[in-house]
């Protein structure tokens, strides 16, 4: 067991989950109640910016349908969250009672995994948002941790993660031309009409290559722009009422040019590529989007965050998956039964269990945005729970610990 697990033991000793959890209130009990009435708005904070941004990313096309969907999704995953925020709160209480003591594992860990198991049934696309995102963060978390020499020289040098990155990146856009995969990537590459009409070759799509470059390179930085602005608006909308002035100020300070700068470079540069490469041998070739996803991947040296590496090695997994199952003759058996697994479910939940542990004992390690889920859907009872620890460590020197 580590250190950190005797020293939380020891300062922990004698002391209850009212101690710790919530010494406002008196009772378990009284604690469920209250956080049933107060944790509700919350998670409807935390998915304002999946209110905000598909919409203004997708640009156009709007109908009646399209808003009742949209805003009763946004609802359902809010309030579902909201139930997960309050079952993993009580489990707090509940594993305390059952073991008679505070547990290391059972504080935050246990809680999180149980309550993302005991959660209403998300829909596919809030199941896989969720998963998705926190099995990144997880992936993150664990590279900052790890001690393995390989690891530490992908968290040390840019360009070697940049070099990971362009692998990851030149097999998901070649199993995207090859149309075996149908999952979401930063951008996908121009694959023959289904219809059969023909293309000005040697390339396939259907504008000329100059245009065809120039429309996703102004597309892909106005979409990183809008996510900018976006995120930046949903931090900041507190300050709209109270203080303008600094909204503004601090608006245009959270709005970086980097993100629209790499979407613009990685999607402009692959798009050159692939055209040059197209003229260059008389037509376009399955190889050929390869080696333009190998080489556009460079951009990522303008944007090298953990969430890009992490969401380039998550995609490349997926989609060296998907294409191996679509792909494959014949089919062993131990696959026929890994695909009977639920396994977004199982990743949902050891992700979400291993991520709330992290946020109170490798705070320094979580992303800022775990940070901002768990303490937006617990009204931040979570981050008075992690001060409350570190004083009592501090109250012991660490060298007792």
């Amino acid at each position: 067991m580590s250190e950190l697990s005797k020293c939380f033991y020891r300062v922990t000793a004698g002391r209850s989950c009212r101690d710790l959890c919530h010494p406002e209130y008196a009772t378990c009990w009284q604690s469920f109640v209250g956080i049933t009435k107060t944790l509700l708005p919350g998670s409807y904070k935390l998915y304002l910016t999946l209110l905000v941004i598909p919409p203004l990313v997708k640009g156009g096309g709007y109908t009646a349908e399209y808003w009742f969907n949209h805003i009763l999704g946004y609802a359902s995953i809010s309030f579902k969250t909201y139930i997960q925020a309050i079952s993993g709160l009580t489990l707090q209480c509940l594993l305390y009672k059952l073991f008679g003591r505070l547990h290391y594992y059972c504080l935050m860990g246990v809680p999180g995994l149980v309550s993302a198991a005991l959660v209403p049934k998300l829909p596919h696309v809030h199941l896989r948002l969720q998963g998705i995102t926190y099995f990144n963060m997880m992936l993150e978390v664990m590279i900052k941790k790890s001690r393995l020499r390989c690891l530490q020289l992908l968290r040390q040098s840019k360009h070697w993660a940049t070099i990971c990155f362009m692998l990851f990146s030149a097999k998901i856009m070649d199993v995207l031309r090859a149309k075996t995969v149908n999952q979401f990537w930063i951008m996908y590459p121009a694959t023959a009409p289904e219809d059969g009409k023909p293309t000005p070759a040697p390339c396939l799509h259907g504008a000329s290559c100059q245009a065809y470059i120039l429309d996703g390179v102004w597309k892909y930085a106005l979409v990183g722009f809008t996510i900018e602005a976006a995120r930046g608006f949903v931090s900041k909308a507190s300050l709209i009422y109270g203080e303008p002035a600094r909204f503004a100020r601090e608006l245009r300070q959270a709005i970086g040019p980097a993100l629209p700068l790499f979407l613009a470079a990685y999607v402009g540069s692959f798009r050159s590529i692939s055209c040059w490469l197209a003229h260059s041998t008389g037509r376009e070739r399955p190889g050929h989007a390869w080696l333009a996803g190998l080489l556009s991947g460079a951009a990522y040296l303008l944007y090298p965050k953990y969430q890009i590496f992490t969401l380039g090695f998550t995609k490349f997994l997926e989609m060296s998956w998907e294409h191996h199952l679509n792909t494959v003759a014949v089919k062993p058996r131990w696959m026929e039964l890994l695909q009977r697994l639920p396994v977004l479910r199982l990743v949902h939940m050891c992700s979400i269990g291993y991520m709330y542990h992290a946020l109170v004992f490798h705070s320094h390690l979580s992303p800022p945005f775990n940070s901002k889920c768990v303490n937006y859907c617990s009204d931040f009872r979570v981050e008075r729970i992690k001060r409350r620890l570190v004083s009592w460590m501090l109250e012991h020197s660490w060298s007792a610990c």
